[in-house]
């Protein structure tokens, strides 16, 4: 990943130094970008500071006769801490277009599907979950280096997509408030490993989607993929103990899989106050973490060193890290209205687990929903939004509320808060769940400046 970066830098410097080269007749050039502070505060006590940032967005274009030139750039300070700055390549691309094609190589975003509040179709783009919700959502994405095609064929289109090597979500390390697997509760030396596999030609990713647009009402697209699930499973492999201890250490290590994949999406026009989506993705050979005991043995584990030993030597060394690939599916379906000036949109979230075994960590089945409010005042100059999601058997939640107002034309600020929270659940629980965060509940405050 570091030579990744590395690269992303040189093409962002190369994109840079093309935009800032003399122009020739028919080149136009175009910097624009954003200045902002976003400041976090913990709801609960301590109510330390999530995080306090700085960021310079700079966006380079040149268009030409054939195409166009872009790159767009952070530059972030973290500052409550050590100062701690970062320079994250979001796009640096070129394009080129013909009456049939659009063609774009290199660092971008790729968004499928119609989802509101998750990713069911949309796994192209990795998404950067190192500092969680503390960021907007479109920030949260980070280029895919890909070779981009799009073919029009009227009113639909045929877009492929290639991607020479595999570039997971940006997960939290391990000592993040915001790191999705929590072992406090656990009384075993376990360490997380990123995938140390080498590249292989099999890393090759493709991806095909087919738009159809008929006109009227209703639009469709249907997605075929060779690709690989940007959330990890985690393979379970063990160190010897040291001396004078009982159990070994354990390590977690990220896990990917490129395997066919088909999904589609589409929208509906019922009326002209309501809107019906859905989504699905079939995926044929998804990673999942399984256990040579059962979660009940090891919950009581925790509380008796006798019951923990037995279990210990349950387990063993194996070539296959305790990992097991099951068909997989997940559907979303949701409706979406306005409704005295407020749009309102609805969605349900099903994950199955197919040809399921008892000793998968997850569950078989995994459904959620989630809702989503926005609505404007004073001739739009004020957006107020409200998210929220509910993960049913877990019996967590995520509550987001916000209103932006725009003081000035590209000045604006915007306050309001996340909250995180639900009933206690088993440290062996194998989903994600809100309840490990609400600790990370909190308010905050964000001030851009667009330029």
């Amino acid at each position: 990943m570091q030579s990744l970066r590395q690269l992303l830098i040189a093409t962002f410097l190369l994109v840079t130094a093309i935009h800032l080269s003399p122009a020739h007749g028919f080149a136009q050039s175009n910097i624009s970008g954003l200045l902002q502070n976003y400041s976090a505060i913990q709801t609960t006590p301590d109510h330390e500071f999530i995080t306090v940032r700085n960021r310079l967005r700079l966006e380079l274009s040149r268009t030409i006769r054939a195409g166009n030139i872009y790159a767009e750039a952070d530059f972030i300070n973290r500052y409550q801490h050590s100062g701690e700055s970062e320079l994250l390549i979001r796009e640096a691309y070129a394009e080129w277009f013909t009456s049939n094609y659009d063609i774009r190589l290199g660092a971008q975003r790729i968004i499928w599907g119609n989802s509101d509040t998750d990713f069911v179709n949309d796994i192209l783009t990795p998404v950067d979950l190192r500092e969680f919700l503390t960021q907007d959502p479109g920030d949260l994405r980070v280029g895919l280096n890909a070779l981009n095609i799009t073919r029009y064929i009227g009113a639909h289109s045929l877009q492929f997509v290639a991607a020479p090597v595999r570039q997971p979500n940006l997960l939290p390390e391990p000592e993040s408030r915001w790191f999705p697997v929590q072992t406090t509760e656990i009384p075993l030396d376990i360490s997380f490993r990123e995938s140390n596999d080498g590249y292989n030609i099999t890393d090759v990713q493709l991806a095909l989607q087919i738009r159809w647009r008929p006109g009227g009402s209703f639009d469709a697209d249907l997605m075929v993929y060779n690709w690989a699930h940007p959330m990890p499973a985690y393979a379970i492999n063990f160190q010897d103990p040291e001396f004078g201890t009982f159990f070994p250490t354990i390590n977690l290590i990220e896990t990917y899989k490129t395997t066919p994949m088909v999904g589609y999406s589409q929208s509906w026009q019922a009326s002209d106050s309501w809107i019906i989506k859905s989504e699905g993705l079939f995926t044929t050979e998804r990673l999942f973490t399984f256990l040579p005991v059962s979660v009940d043995r090891l919950e009581d584990a925790l509380d008796n060193p006798a019951i923990a030993f037995e279990v210990a030597q349950e387990f063993e060394i194996r070539d296959d890290g305790y990992l097991l690939t099951k068909p997989w599916y997940k559907q979303m379906i949701g409706l979406q209205t306005d409704w005295l000036g407020t749009t309102i949109s609805l969605q349900a979230f099903l994950e199955i687990i197919m040809n399921y075994e008892d000793r998968i960590l997850p569950q078989e089945y995994f459904p959620y929903a989630s809702i989503l409010l926005q609505r404007s005042f004073m001739r739009d100059r004020l957006q107020t939004v409200a998210v929220g999601r509910y993960n049913i058997f877990g019996k967590d939640y995520w509550t987001q509320l916000q209103a932006i107002y725009e003081i000035d034309d590209g000045f604006e600020i915007a306050l309001g808060t996340n909250l995180f929270g639900g009933e206690s659940i088993s440290p062996f629980y194998g989903h994600f769940t809100f309840n490990q965060f609400k600790e990370n509940s909190f308010l905050f405050s964000q001030i851009s400046f667009y330029f």
